[in-house]
């Protein structure tokens, strides 16, 4: 993946904590804060995929043509009917 160099400010105190765990970790401090920053963005993706997904089936009328669905799907196949 490419690089681009950039400039931040930090306040000592976590500068000071990024650089043990750069030492503790065998990293660099580039690598420390790119990794960081990066599983950031993926969990802040991650809550906005699930927010979708809960809206979604928050939705009384999708819930209800899954259940049916399912029910139908239930009625046609051979599986048992196991309790979860």
């Amino acid at each position: 993946m490419p690089m681009k160099k950039v400039a931040i400010s930090l306040p000592e105190g976590v500068l000071e904590t990024v650089d043990e765990m750069a030492a503790r970790r065998g990293m660099s401090r580039s690598h420390v804060i790119a990794t960081i920053l990066s599983k950031l963005a993926r969990a802040k993706h991650d809550r906005d995929i699930t927010a979708r997904i809960d809206a979604l089936l928050d939705d009384e009328t999708i819930r209800v043509e899954q259940k049916n669905a399912a029910d139908e799907f239930l009625q046609m196949s051979r599986w048992p009917r196991e309790k979860w």
